[in-house]
Order: structure tokens, then sequence, then C-alpha cells
């Protein structure tokens, strides 16, 4: 099984990253890893949480694909959350909070997924984004949700919470 990441639905193959699912975990492992220790924004916390919440061991093998422009973008700070993510993603490529976890990434295998991914999320437009994305995530949030919270993080890992709990801690 294998987990495929588009820019928006109807992508051309050529611009998708399909990932099996040791890689897919790795690869969200180390980008919510650095997303986590780089957000400060609020708008940056969503973004991290709803990648965490792509958790194979919560969710199931091969059901965390998707499409970029589905995830939970403000259009008010698209360009500065698109930013952000980027940044998030050369964090994870400099090995940013990679001390907090108990294996090593193969960066053979992570490094060419991280940068198809940058060379997406630098491709997406704020023309592209689900508008009601944000607003239906934020609806289906229970009271009990982390991002009604404060945002908390794991005290092993230092990543931001989901409602499935440490995305590294199930890993």
């Amino acid at each position: 099984m294998s987990n495929v990441i588009t820019l928006h639905e109807g992508e051309p193959d050529e611009e998708t990253l399909t990932m099996n699912n040791g890689l897919t975990d790795v690869f969200l492992g180390t980008l919510v890893l650095s997303g986590s220790l780089l957000a400060r924004r609020e708008e940056e916390k969503r973004l991290i949480v709803w990648l965490a919440e792509r958790d194979q061991a919560a969710v199931g093998l091969g059901m965390v694909g998707f499409d970029l422009a589905e995830l939970p973008w403000d259009s008010r700070t698209f360009e500065q959350d698109r930013a952000f993510l980027l940044r998030a993603i050369d964090g994870a490529k400099g090995k940013l909070g990679w001390e907090y976890l108990d294996w090593t990434p193969s960066e053979e295998r992570l490094f060419p997924a991280l940068e198809q991914f940058s060379r997406m999320v630098n491709r997406l437009r704020a023309c592209d984004i689900q508008p009601e994305a944000l607003r239906q995530w934020l609806l289906a949030a229970g009271e009990d949700d982390p991002i009604r919270r404060g945002f908390p993080t794991c005290p092993v890992h230092h990543t931001l919470l989901t409602v499935f709990g440490c995305l590294l801690c199930h890993g």
C-alpha cells in the first residue's frame, strides 16, 4: 500500500508524491517535528496539527494521502503560511529536532520526498486552496481537541498533539 500526495485533485501523475507506508511515517514524522518546533502563529500550528492527523497508526496504513489544496489554509495568511511550510520542510532536511527521535531517518529515501513536496508547495497558489477546508476542519473539532486547548505538545518529542496523541509516540 502507498500514500499519494497531490497538489490538487486531478493533478497529472508527474506532479504527485507517492510513498510507501514506512516512508510516509518518516516523512510526516520529521516534517511534523520540524514544523512543531518552528510554529509560532496559530495558522502555522493548525497546518502542522492537520499533517500530524495523517497518523497511519490511528487512521490506517495507506489511508493518509491528501491534496495540498485541502490543508486548512487561511486565505488571509496563505503566503505567510506557505512560507512557513517551506521552512518546516527545510528544517526537516536540516535534521531539526532529530535528536528527539529514537531512530535515524534514511536521508537517501526521505530527502527526495521532502524535495518533491517542497516543489509542490512552491507551486501551490491561493486560488488552488479549498476555501471551506479550514472552516469544516475547525467545526469538526471537538471541545477536547488539542487545537481548542492551546496546542499542547508532547513532552518527549516536542511535537504538537492531535486528537490521536503524539504522531511520533505512535510510530
